[in-house]
Formats: structure tokens, sequence, C-alpha cells
């Protein structure tokens, strides 16, 4: 890709390492995923004043234009940290706002993430994911090349609340299981899930290790099919706990996502609510006709 007339070319840096593609709003978002706020169009019209006088393209679009074409020509490889703020002002004798505005707007479209206290990175190849069929993660992330890991934050009885009794056909105070587990993907932490297990299909379940496949778990040690699902989805804003969890700012862009599973009977097996960073997968359901 030909550089952009009056953007000098990145300054080499030492690398620190190695979605339906689901079409999310950034309206949709919160803080500083959003350049139409006020905020944005305060700091989108800062940045004007470093356009160019032979241009009509603002100058951090200029700046982001030649950030992903190295992206895109494999010269800034998945994981790799970018240059900072500061260092990307001083190259390009530009702002510290307009080097935030080009991060930002590749962040906002998936080509970057930020990892806090850490810097920007350049995001992976997007994992392909079917949320309607009964793969695991371990091994649709493995199929694809990536490396997973899952770590269970929690593990316990509870009762059911009104909203869940709602949702599951459960009696509002009865014993559900619940369990909570972070879920990585080549070291970076991609996803929260909350998942409730009806006790009475899988009792005693909560003895088992969870840094594995439910899915699996359930169908051999209890014979579970899961035969009926009901799959919601939506882009939102990740707030806390969620973002603390996965290391983010809260009001980072994020995919919802949530099953409501039951068996060929129509007895509810259980409920998963999982909370994605919305650069880490490309939504595909194959539906027959």
């Amino acid at each position: 890709m030909p550089a952009t007339p009056g953007l000098p070319p990145l300054a080499a840096y030492q690398p620190c390492g190695g979605g339906l593609l689901l079409t999310i709003k950034k309206a949709h978002f919160a803080g500083r995923h959003i350049l139409s706020t006020s905020q944005g169009q305060r700091d989108a019209a800062s940045a004007s004043a470093d356009d160019t006088e032979n241009s009509r393209t603002p100058f951090y679009l200029q700046l982001r234009d030649r950030i992903a074409a190295q992206i895109a020509t494999g010269q800034l490889s998945a994981h790799s940290r970018l240059p900072s703020e500061r260092t990307l002002s001083e190259q390009y004798q530009t702002t510290r706002v307009t080097a935030r505005l080009a991060l930002g707007q590749l962040e906002a479209e998936g080509k970057l993430y930020r990892s806090n206290r850490r810097g920007w990175f350049v995001s992976p190849e997007r994992i392909i994911y079917d949320p309607s069929l009964d793969v695991s993660f371990t091994d649709y992330v493995t199929k694809q090349g990536g490396v997973p890991r899952t770590e269970t934050l929690q593990s316990t009885s509870l009762t059911v609340p009104a909203w869940l009794a709602q949702k599951s056909g459960l009696e509002e105070g009865s014993e559900i299981y619940h369990i909570q587990r972070r879920r990585y993907i080549d070291g970076r932490a991609i996803l929260t899930e909350n998942i409730y297990v009806n006790p009475a299909v899988c009792p005693g379940l909560l003895r088992f290790d969870f840094n594995q496949s439910l899915w699996k778990l359930m169908r051999h040690e209890y014979s579970v099919s899961l035969s009926d699902k009901h799959v919601t989805m939506y882009p939102t804003a990740l707030t806390e706990p969620q973002a603390g969890i996965l290391g983010v700012t809260p009001g980072t862009a994020g995919l919802y996502v949530n099953r409501i599973s039951r068996n060929s009977e129509g007895v509810f097996i259980e409920f998963d609510e999982e909370f994605w960073l919305h650069d880490a997968l490309c939504i595909s359901v194959h539906a027959k006709g």
C-alpha cells in the first residue's frame, strides 16, 4: 500500500511478542469508543489542526491508515505492541490527542486492543464461533489454531433468583449451581461467563474441575443432551465486574451472548451468559432451510 502523501513512514521499533461479522455500532458504546460524542467531536476538532495543507483527510485518519496498512501487510503481527501515544506523537510531530484518536479508531474497528497498564496491541484474527452448536470452547479454538485456557473463578450453590426463575421455569428460591469462569485465547482474556446449571439434572456437579469443557463433562458424566437452545446476543459496553475480570477499562466495547438450554423433554439444563471482547470473535450461525 503506497504511503499517504505528507505522512512519514512509521518508525521502526521492536515488537513485544508475537465476527456474521457482527456489525457493532460505535454509537451504542460509552466512553472512549464513541467518536461521535461531544468529547470525540472536541478531540477530532483538535486533531484537525494537524491536517496537512495539501490533504482534506484529517491527520489522525492518515495515521490510522498507515498503521492499518502495516497490520494488513504483516509488518505488525498479532499481539505486537505499538509505540505509546507519546512516542507516536513525537514521531509524527503531532499531538497525543491525534495519536489517541488514531489508535481509538483502530480499536473501535477491532484492529487493535488495549491492555490496562500495558499499552496498545495488534488484535489477532477473530475466532469463528457458532453459539448454537454443542462444540466446546477448547475444541473450536484449537481447531482454528489458537491456544485456549479456562480459569474457574468460583463454583457454588445458590438459590434461584426471580429473573432466573422466569427464564428457566425453576421455582424461585430453589437450588441452582453457579459457575463463573474466565477464558483465554493465546494468553489473552477474551470472555467471562456465568453458568447456572439445574442440580436435578446434574447432581453433585460441583465436585468436578471446571477448567475443562462443561458440555463434555455433563455429557460423559450425566448423559445430558442439549437438544433445544435459545440464543440471544447483542452489543454492549463492558462494565464492572466484567471489565475488571477481563482487564479492560469500563466502557470497552463488548458482545453479550446468552443461551438457555433444555433437553429433549423440555427440562431446563443450563443458562449461560457470556461477555466477550468485541474484537475477539466472528459470530457465524448455520441454519438449515
